[in-house]
């Protein structure tokens, strides 16, 4: 329902079945307030298992990307069924294929989850807003990431060697280009004593251009 506003006169509220242009601003902030909805109603009587300045963290969300946090599987098979069932009073539906399950325990989860009659796939890492979560905790994310960045200065090797470029320029361009890359999501980095230890090595000076040694990774 809409209510019209002219200057500080307010109508009436009023049915309408036509929605925002593509594009319009409105967009992301009446999706937000109508999945608020859907998840106040999905998580009312649920209880996550992380805590954090004194408030309980039942669930993370960007956008329509959602992680859903319990601490036990029947727990997390009730938070499943009740946001299938809040999604469906609103007309949205879960994708089965896209969402999956993981432990961060020895435990595996051997309760059948469903949504709509289709079991839920248990993995041991999924990707969430560009950043891998495993179960091993920062682990595989980190290593990924060094994987990606030795790729990503190779791709700027004509960079590099180009001697018309100034050092100025190609360390602005290392900061912009690869360390984005390498560093990306890494305030939420758990380290371990190994994972140090490869951050450390990934330090390691880069020389180009000049063959001189002109910036530090991190």
């Amino acid at each position: 329902m809409l209510k019209p506003a002219v200057q500080s006169t307010m109508g009436q509220w009023f049915h309408t079945t036509v929605g925002v242009r593509q594009g319009c601003l409105l967009s992301s902030t009446l999706f937000n307030i109508y999945l608020e909805r859907i998840m106040s109603e999905a998580v009312e009587n649920h209880c996550g298992t992380v805590s954090t300045g004194g408030r309980n963290i039942t669930n993370l969300r960007f956008a329509y990307d959602i992680d859903g946090l319990a601490g036990s599987e029947a727990k997390l098979a009730a938070l499943v069924k009740n946001l299938d069932e809040a999604s469906s009073r609103f007309g949205m539906e879960i994708s089965a294929e896209k969402t999956k399950l993981m432990t961060n325990s020895d435990k595996q989860i051997t309760t059948k989850i469903e949504v709509r009659g289709q079991g839920l796939e248990t993995v041991s890492h999924f990707k969430y807003l560009g950043s891998i979560i495993s179960e091993e905790g920062s682990k595989t994310e980190i290593l990924a990431r060094t994987a990606q960045t030795p790729a990503v200065m190779s791709k700027l090797k004509p960079v590099w060697r180009d001697k018309d470029i100034s050092l100025k320029t190609k360390i602005r361009l290392l900061r912009a280009l690869v360390l984005s890359v390498f560093l990306y999501a890494c305030e939420s980095w758990t380290l371990t004593a190994e994972l140090q230890q490869r951050i450390q090595h990934a330090r390691s000076l880069v020389r180009v251009g000049h063959g001189r040694v002109w910036a530090k990774w991190l």
